[in-house]
């Protein structure tokens, strides 16, 4: 095993790379520092190209990390919201209420009205906004999200997919297990059905290659030539989306 330490003037923080006996390569943010771990057994080539994805990754999540405490939301923010879920628009409308309890009130059409007790602390009345959003954009849109999976593997992978879901989590868009299960992030339904068509053909090609190797990104451009297009997107502007 080799442990090497280098700074970037991209990051803040320093980044350990360990070259160890392994299958596959990862990448993790430490409190104060980067850590990647690569297989010993592939080339130097895809040793860096692989360290140049985990980077680009690291960063976007650093500057993610930093745009939520830079915009630390209020409950006037969700005022008022337009929020677009996967091509719809709604509006959101807090409503504080002196008994009871939260709950988010959808009629099936563009407004969702959440009410919250007005006598319980702003941190909890934030959590509950952004559960209740979490909920709802799951209810109604991981239909949505499952056929467009099974659309475009259909049409090009026809891979076996044991089951396609989503998390609610903000460090992946999405990701494809060793079991065939694809999880999507709840966050993917806000973004342009374009870039969430390529996060899912994304997902789609591990199937066929559990890596990021020259086969994986293969795959991806037969289905998608354009794909470094929306993945540079996805890179620039990935960190600004939220509910």
């Amino acid at each position: 095993m080799s442990v090497n330490i280098y700074n970037t003037e991209n990051l803040p923080v320093p980044v350990k790379i360990i070259v160890e006996a392994r299958n596959s390569s990862r990448v993790a943010l430490g409190k104060n520092e980067i850590i990647v771990r690569l297989p010993k057994h592939i080339s130097v080539a895809d040793k860096e190209k692989t360290l140049k994805q985990f980077l680009v990754w690291a960063r976007q999540q650093i500057e993610e990390k930093k745009y939520y405490h830079e915009h630390q939301h209020t409950v006037e923010y969700y005022q008022g919201r337009m929020l677009k879920i996967y091509g719809k628009e709604f509006r959101t409308e807090i409503e504080f209420i002196a008994t009871g309890k939260n709950k988010l009130s959808y009629r099936g059409d563009a407004t969702l009205k959440i009410y919250l007790l007005e006598n319980q602390p702003h941190k909890k009345q934030i959590l509950e906004i952004q559960r209740f959003l979490l909920r709802f954009t799951e209810k109604y849109f991981l239909p949505e999200l499952q056929k467009r999976t099974l659309y475009w593997n259909d049409i090009y992978f026809k891979e076996r997919i044991e089951k396609v879901d989503v998390k609610h989590t903000i460090s992946r868009w999405g990701s494809c297990s060793s079991s065939r299960k694809i999880s999507f992030a709840t966050k993917l339904l806000l973004l342009p059905q374009i870039i969430i068509d390529y996060v899912i053909i994304h997902e789609l090609a591990h199937l066929k290659e559990m890596n990021h190797s020259p086969k994986f990104w293969k795959h991806v451009e037969n289905v998608m030539p354009d794909y470094k297009t929306h993945r540079k997107w996805l890179q620039q502007n990935g960190s600004k989306i939220h509910f």
